[in-house]
């Protein structure tokens, strides 16, 4: 099987201005499988022995800070000020979407450029309709987070025809092919996300896991997700096994707890249970509880929105790893997208924020409040992306 690895960009770099980056540990948990040992995996040195060295060495590399790198050159950005940009989330229910727009709005208000939402509901008539609004409104350009744009093609298609440039985000990988009339695409790295999520069980368990995996099957960046865990298991972990049920996202509330609860009856012998997108735990954790699991079963999911890293640090909670993407990261590059997008410029390709694996051992070293969740502090230093894009925006 392949190994998917991490698309990397090239200048442009900000390298991490973590202090305490040299100090932080490899990946590793605590409880179920044992002290860290010299390891750092969270297995014990028995178990480490049958991990693969490139698992241990990304898990290396990807606990610590995480330098920002983004490919896009300079641009004078100024043109766009007095505009607005009209955001249409799939629904401002979804956390990672808010604090993804949040950090969009505060890009954006550097360059004097405001934003107007309007939410898509989580159903493609809303959607549509916020689409169509924004055109008719002469909307500077069109940012649709979540929604793949077949969801909107109509729409899309008549804004692209009136001359607004439409960006999509938080739906498809970065890489994937999009319709023509999309002026750009960001995403979180779905494909590296479900690798480290797969290297963390490996080291963890010693390479002797069985895996829940629970995706989102009608949100397309999760099944890139999948693939890359299911690829990464079957390369370095193929006597581990791997069980995959779907929830949609309409469902969550009602069958993810009944779907984990049937599963954990099935077999008894599941010992890590991934949830793809961190809110799901909030069904999928009772469930596990519920059925006398706590202390057999660890949980690990991906996002790293704040509630969530809070319950990591948690010595008490099931969630024992995280992928974390830098949500503020995320909204500072859909902001120049559109901004390029709006001044003329060419958007950049594959573009995504950095992610990081977060353990409860490294997890100890944030602080984790507001401030810091939306200032890139957990990955490459505090106010590095700000400033970085407010210098690449002046030309």
């Amino acid at each position: 099987m392949r190994t998917i690895q991490r698309k990397r960009r090239r200048s442009l770099t900000i390298l991490a201005a973590v202090s305490a980056a040299a100090a932080l540990g490899l990946a590793g948990c605590s409880g179920g499988s044992g002290g860290s040992g010299d390891t750092g995996t969270g297995a014990d040195p028995d178990q480490a022995a049958g991990v693969p060295q490139e698992v241990l060495d990304r898990i290396e590399q990807y606990s610590a800070a995480q330098p920002f790198e983004y490919d896009g050159p300079a641009f004078d950005a100024s043109a766009a000020g007095g505009s607005t940009l009209w955001w249409v989330p799939m629904t401002s229910q979804n956390p990672f979407l808010v604090t993804v727009g949040g950090n969009l709005e505060k890009a954006l208000a550097t360059q004097s450029v405001s934003l107007k939402e309007c939410d898509g509901n989580a159903n493609p008539v809303d959607i549509n309709n916020c689409v169509s609004q924004a055109t008719a409104q002469g909307a500077a350009a069109i940012q649709v987070d979540g929604p793949e744009p077949d969801m909107y093609l109509n729409t899309l298609q008549a804004a692209a025809a009136a001359g607004i440039p439409v960006l999509v985000g938080a739906a498809g990988d970065a890489s994937d092919p999009v319709p023509a009339e999309v002026a750009g695409i960001s995403s979180q790295p779905f494909a590296l996300s479900g690798q480290l999520a797969a290297d963390w069980v490996i080291s963890d368990s010693g390479a002797k896991a069985n895996v829940l995996l629970i995706t989102t099957p009608d949100v397309v960046g999760s099944i890139s997700q999948q693939e890359g865990f299911e690829a990464e298991m079957a390369e370095f972990c193929p006597e581990c096994k791997v069980t995959v049920e779907g929830v949609t996202l309409g469902n969550w509330a009602t069958d993810l707890g009944q779907t984990v609860s049937a599963a954990l009856s099935r077999d008894p012998s599941i010992d890590y249970v991934f949830p793809v997108f961190d809110p799901m735990t909030q069904f999928t954790n009772p469930a596990i509880q519920q059925a006398g699991r706590a202390n057999s079963v660890k949980v690990v999911t991906v996002n790293g929105n704040l509630p969530f890293m809070q319950e990591l640090a948690d010595p008490d909670s099931l969630i024992h790893a995280m992928i974390g993407l830098d949500l503020n990261a995320q909204g500072w590059i859909e902001a120049d997208l559109a901004l390029r997008a709006m001044t003329g410029n060419p958007t950049v390709a594959n573009a995504y924020p950095p992610a990081r694996l977060f353990t409860k051992e490294n997890v100890s070293e944030l602080t984790l409040d507001a401030e810091s969740s939306n200032n890139s502090s957990w990955y490459s230093g505090a106010g590095t992306v700000d400033d970085f894009f407010q210098e690449l925006w002046k030309g």
